[in-house]
C-alpha cells in the first residue's frame, strides 16, 4: 500500500506530463484494439461468404479421397454418419454430395464437365447455392431431370435455362452411365463459387446416374462457430471413431485460400507491433525524464537506508498504474469504437461479391481477444521499458545523486 500510494503521488505530481503519456498508451490500446476488431471482423466475413458459398466449415471424406478423389472411394456407411452428426450440439447443419467427371454433349458441341449431387433441402440450410443463380431456378427438391449448370458450361454448350443435353459417364457399377437433362438455372459467371464447367442434380438423381446406391463423396459441415472449426471436426471425428473416414476443417480443405488469409494478417500484426513500439518509446522517454528529475530524491532515500528493491517496486509500481490506469480508458473507448463498427462499419469503395453474397462493408467483431491482447501488449510494453529507468535508480550512489542538478 506504501509502495501504490508513493506512485501515485509521484504520478500526480506531473500531471501534464502523466496525462500525455496516458493518452498516448490509451490511445495506442483504442487502434490497436479497432485494428483487430476490423480485421478479426472482416476476415470473419470472408471466412463465412468463402465457406458457406459451397466448402462448409469441414468436410467428411472416405480416408484418402481429398489426396486422391475417386469415384468409388465413397463414404459406405451413410446411415450410421448421418445419425452421429444429428445428435452432436456443435453441428448446425450438413449436406452429402456426389462427385463424378463426366462427357457433356449439346448438338455438336462437346465439353468435359464435373457432376455435383446435391440435396436441395440440406444445402438450402447449409450453404447459399441458390443465391448464386443468374436465371431459371434451383434444383427442386423432388429428383427430376432438371439440373443447374454453371456459367462456363452453358457457355461451351449455348445453353439456357428450358434446353436439354446429355451426359455420359463411368458408372460405379462398371456400366456406362448416360441420360438426358434439362436446364433448370444457370450459376452466376462473376457471383458464383463454380467457375468451371459445373453440373448441379439432385443427389438421388446423381446415384441413380453413377449406379452408387445410398452413398456419398462427401459430407460438408457448418458448425455453430466457424471460429471453432478445426475442434469441431476433431469432437466429429471422434464421435464418429471411424478410421476409413476422414474429418477435415476448411483450413484444411481450402489450405491455398487459409495460408494467404494468415499470411495477409501477418502484415497487420506487424504493423501493430511498430504502433506499440512508438508508444513504447514514449513510455520509456517519459519514465526516464521522472527518473532525472528525482535523482536527488531516491540519493536521499538511499542514504536513510532505503533498499534498492523499494525503489525498483516504487518505479514499476508508477509504471504499472499508469498502464493499468491507460488500458481501462483504453478499453473503454475501444468498446464504444468497435460496437460502432461492429454496426455501422466502414464501406467499402468497390464491393466484393462471391457464392451469391455481397460483401460491401468491413465490420469490427466484438471479442474478449480484441481487448485482452491490447492490453497485455501495452502492460507488456510499459513494464519492459520501465525496467531501464527502474534499475538505473535502484543502482544509484547517494553521493553522486545527492551532488546531481
Amino acid at each position: 500500500m506504501l509502495l501504490l500510494r508513493m506512485a501515485l503521488r509521484n504520478l500526480l505530481r506531473n500531471r501534464r506530463r502523466t496525462l500525455l503519456t496516458g493518452l498516448m498508451m490509451a490511445g495506442g490500446f483504442t487502434f490497436f484494439s479497432a485494428t483487430l476488431g476490423l480485421s478479426d471482423g472482416t476476415y470473419g466475413s470472408i471466412i463465412d461468404m468463402f465457406t458457406r458459398s459451397r466448402t462448409g466449415h469441414a468436410q467428411i471424406h472416405a480416408a484418402g479421397y481429398l489426396d486422391r478423389p475417386s469415384l468409388y472411394n465413397s463414404i459406405k456407411d451413410l446411415d450410421r454418419v448421418e445419425r452421429t452428426l444429428d445428435g452432436l450440439k456443435v453441428v448446425k447443419a450438413w449436406a452429402p454430395r456426389v462427385y463424378s467427371p463426366a462427357l457433356a454433349f449439346a448438338g455438336s458441341k462437346t465439353v468435359g464437365a464435373q457432376i455435383m449431387g446435391i440435396d436441395p433441402a440440406r444445402e438450402r440450410r447449409a450453404m447459399r447455392l441458390e443465391s448464386q443463380l443468374a436465371e431459371g431456378s434451383f434444383i427442386q427438391d423432388k429428383p427430376s431431370d432438371g439440373v443447374v449448370i454453371s456459367a462456363r458450361l452453358a457457355s461451351a454448350l449455348a445453353l439456357k435455362p428450358g434446353d436439354e443435353f446429355s451426359m455420359i459417364g463411368q458408372a460405379a457399377d462398371g456400366s456406362i452411365a448416360n441420360d438426358n437433362f434439362r436446364v433448370a438455372g444457370v450459376l452466376s459467371a462473376t457471383e458464383s463459387s463454380f467457375e468451371g464447367p459445373w453440373c448441379l442434380m439432385h443427389i438421388d438423381k446423381a446415384r441413380e446416374f453413377l449406379a452408387l446406391g445410398r452413398e456419398a463423396h462427401e459430407i460438408a459441415l457448418v458448425f455453430t462457430d466457424y471460429r471453432k472449426a478445426e475442434a469441431d471436426a476433431g469432437l466429429v471425428a471422434a464421435a464418429l471413431d471411424d478410421p476409413k473416414l476422414d474429418v477435415e476443417p476448411w483450413q484444411v480443405t481450402q489450405k491455398e485460400f487459409y495460408q494467404a488469409m494468415r499470411l495477409d494478417k501477418k502484415g497487420g500484426d506487424i504493423s501493430n507491433l511498430i504502433i506499440m513500439g512508438i508508444v513504447a518509446v514514449g513510455v520509456l522517454n517519459t519514465i526516464l525524464m521522472a527518473v532525472l528529475e528525482r535523482t536527488r530524491e531516491y540519493g536521499v532515500l538511499k542514504a536513510l537506508g532505503t533498499r534498492p528493491a523499494f525503489i525498483f517496486g516504487l518505479i514499476m509500481s508508477e509504471v504499472a498504474l499508469l498502464a493499468l490506469i491507460s488500458c481501462a480508458a483504453g478499453a473503454l473507448a475501444s468498446l464504444a469504437l468497435n460496437h460502432y463498427l461492429s454496426v455501422a462499419g466502414i464501406p467499402i469503395p468497390k464491393p466484393v461479391s462471391y457464392g451469391g453474397v455481397r460483401f460491401t462493408r468491413m465490420l469490427s467483431a466484438v471479442t474478449p481477444l480484441v481487448f485482452l491482447r491490447p492490453a497485455y501488449t501495452v502492460l507488456s510494453a510499459a513494464l519492459l521499458v520501465g525496467l531501464f529507468p527502474a534499475l538505473k535508480a535502484a543502482r544509484i550512489t547517494p553521493v553522486k545523486a545527492l551532488g546531481s542538478r
